[in-house]
């Protein structure tokens, strides 16, 4: 027993050795490429800096087309010295001749530039292939016209490491375009001093860094090379390694062995009992291999043996030269089954859902459930007709009664599919193509199959930039508020709509038309309500003329929602009789009990009820008369087609003739021609909105009208 204890020491010993060396040098090569990736992403970010100054319209009038050298000491060295630490800004023009040259934000001589001449001129023939290659420019109403072309690398120049990016100035919107190519170019250097070196070193936590002109060999110290545009290192960041493994290895040595010892003495207890142990091991192991590749609902294959087997399929398509089939499956209706008959009912009818579509499916065709009502079917060796059967298949299958122990229900099913050939793709990649054109699928009404298309990439991409960006601007509180008054026909003012704005430093002002919508598809709608609320009470408590304020339907069916007005009313010690909600129909559909309960509050706390957008689709006498509507809005489709249309000119007169009997307030709003005006006076309206009274004003100026 005791030659078996010693012999376990040793064993440990010469583990515990080898062990402290594996992880040692795995920390360390870890460590190195971490250090490597993270001073390319530096590199990145200071080039991304640069994007907005020179990828400009602005930049293409002052530097391109007319150069104004003041311009330039403002916008580019003066602003990137004092924001990103360039020290460096040079200006080249299409013949690769200095034409503007600064240090440290300040105008200087051109021979500046001598340093990094050669690195820049090894960047220029990839940047003018690019400037060759780009499409024609072409002004959008949204979205940049073309993307950024940059080139960057890192060099010594007066005895100091310097990161060197080098930008062709370009449109970003195309409301001025280059009246001469080649463009010119702008040439921004950053210095990587000690500075740089102590702020990289904190963020990466590392210690004694320093920069080496040449690898080392000494032990206790870990390096990563620093690379030019070619991929040549010309210099290398070193820093002290911690050997975390040793460390931890002369802490643990004690404990592990009197660990040893102790499990030495009582080893032979368990020994007669292993064998039971390992019975029960293997019988547990089987079962957790079960459960870790089969839903426990449907026993069908879950997420993790689906793409397995997605892999073998592209795998095997590949070397057959066939097509394969992805079919992403959502159950539309699926959560009011769920929330009207329970959970249980939910889960039956996902069983009968699998059974469905297993009985659907070939043996060669793998269906696997990834949680909830989704579902996914791959379909090896196809065609499109193929897929496109299969699919039709489901989707009639699914139409059917399902009978459940509560009774039948009805759901419908709605299909994504993507259809791979040859060539080389990811699995996540084609299970992303599936549920893009699932998207689709469901925004078109759902019930439906929808094939992917590369045009939905584009659009999905756009919108979580821009999902992203809102973001980020509602935590900026980068968003505005204007306000667009409301006069009577004596062209006094009786009160002003509130309308949020977003000026995107790159887009420019998005439209609300735009980014509401989005911002009710991704949830920041409670955000974006409560930062208007605030916004409006904060700046208009003062104010003596009414101010009306929109609210999304998606906020009147929060519980949350009144929790939240009430708390910046009493923050702001606002009253709110001088205040309107807007509300549109679509938020009255259904009667649901929370949006009534929501309004019932609103008018008991004083705000009063505006219907916006009256008449466009689901107005009626029940529901101004249910929640007790104080005014109704007519909507602009009508006031602009006034004595064009016999229709508008009806409906105008008899909304308004509605508004009288029923003692509402009238307001038609985009009026923007006398004409109209005098016609829905004659109408009996006499409260108007639109740019004939005026635009939407700034704060400032709204408040010299609302004191």
């Amino acid at each position: 027993m005791h030659f078996v204890a010693l012999a376990a020491i040793a064993l440990l010993a010469l583990t515990g050795t080898v062990l402290t060396t594996q992880v040692d040098r795995s920390d360390r090569l870890r460590e190195e490429r971490m250090v490597e990736a993270g001073f390319s992403q530096r590199i990145d970010e200071i080039a991304a800096a640069v994007v907005p100054q020179v990828d400009w319209d602005d930049a293409v009038v002052h530097v391109g087309n007319r150069f104004d050298p003041a311009w330039i000491d403002r916008n580019l060295a003066t602003y990137l010295h004092a924001l990103n630490g360039v020290t460096g800004v040079f200006v080249l023009d299409g013949e690769e001749r200095v034409t503007y040259a600064a240090g440290n934000g300040k105008r200087t001589a051109p021979d500046a530039f001598t340093p990094y001449a050669a690195s820049v001129r090894a960047q220029l023939p990839a940047i003018r292939a690019a400037e060759a290659a780009r499409p024609r420019f072409a002004p959008r109403a949204s979205g940049i016209v073309a993307e950024p072309i940059q080139s960057r690398t890192i060099t010594y120049a007066a005895g100091r490491l310097d990161v060197v990016v080098v930008s062709l100035v370009q449109p970003d919107f195309g409301t001025a375009l280059p009246r001469r190519t080649p463009a010119p170019v702008v040439v921004t250097v950053v210095p990587f001093d000690d500075v740089a070196v102590a702020r990289f070193a904190a963020r990466y936590e590392l210690d004694d860094v320093h920069l080496s002109p040449r690898a080392i060999v000494e032990r206790g110290w870990a390096q990563a090379p620093l690379r030019d545009q070619s991929g040549r290192p010309i210099a290398w960041l070193v820093w002290r390694d911690r050997a975390p493994g040793q460390s931890l290895m002369f802490r643990l040595l004690t404990p592990l062995l009197c660990l040893l010892t102790v499990l030495g003495m009582i080893s032979d207890m368990f020994y007669r009992r292993s064998a039971a142990i390992a019975s029960d091991l293997i019988a547990s192991e089987a079962r957790a291999r079960h459960l870790a590749y089969h839903d426990t609902l449907t026993q069908l294959p879950n997420r993790a043996m689906m793409f397995e087997r997605l892999r073998r399929a592209l795998s095997s398509a590949r070397r057959r030269g066939t097509m394969l089939a992805v079919h992403c499956l959502d159950l539309d209706r699926f959560k009011e089954i769920n929330d009207a008959l329970g959970h249980q009912a939910g889960d039956e009818l996902i069983g009968k859902v699998a059974d469905i579509l297993g009985r659907l499916c070939r043996d060669t065709d793998t269906v696997a459930r990834l949680g909830g009502d989704e579902f996914v079917v791959i379909q090896p060796d196809t065609t499109a007709v193929g897929s496109a059967q299969l699919a039709d298949r489901i989707l009639q299958a699914l139409r059917r009664p399902i009978a459940l122990d509560f009774g039948p229900v009805e759901i419908s099913v709605s299909i994504g599919t993507t259809l791979v050939g040859e060539g080389e793709i990811d699995p996540n990649e084609v299970l992303r193509q599936a549920d893009l054109a699932l998207h689709d699928a469901k925004e078109k009404g759902r019930d439906r199959i929808t094939f992917f298309e590369p045009e939905m990439d584009a659009a999905m991409k756009m919108r979580r930039e821009l999902e992203v960006e809102l973001r980020k601007a509602l935590q900026d509180q980068a968003l505005e508020m204007v306000y667009q008054p409301q006069s009577d026909q004596r062209g006094t003012i009786t009160g002003l709509e509130s309308l949020v704005r977003w000026p995107h430093p790159r887009r420019g002002l998005v439209p609300p038309a735009m980014f509401v919508p989005l911002a009710e598809e991704s949830g920041l709608i409670y955000d974006l309500g409560e930062f208007v609320f605030r916004r409006v009470f904060e700046e208009t408590r003062g104010w003596q003329k009414k101010v009306a304020i929109n609210v999304s339907a998606l906020q009147l069916r929060s519980p949350e929602f009144m929790s939240m007005l009430s708390r910046l009313v009493a923050e702001f010690r606002v009253d709110p009789a001088r205040y309107e909600i807007e509300i549109t129909e679509t938020a009255l559909l259904g009667d649901d009990g929370v949006t009534r309960g929501n309004i019932d509050l609103l008018k008991q706390q004083g705000f009063t009820i505006a219907l916006d957008d009256f008449g466009t689709g689901y107005s009626s006498l029940s529901t101004l008369q249910r929640f007790k509507v104080d005014k109704i809005k007519i909507d602009r489709s009508f006031v602009r087609n006034l004595e064009v249309d016999a229709e508008a000119d009806a409906l105008v007169d008899a909304i308004v003739h509605l508004g009288q009997a029923l003692d509402l307030k009238v307001i038609a709003e985009g009026v923007e021609t006398e004409n109209q005006r005098a016609r829905l006076v004659s109408c009996g309206c006499t409260i108007f909105q639109g740019y004939l009274i005026s635009r939407p004003i700034a704060m400032r100026d709204a408040a010299l009208i609302a004191a």
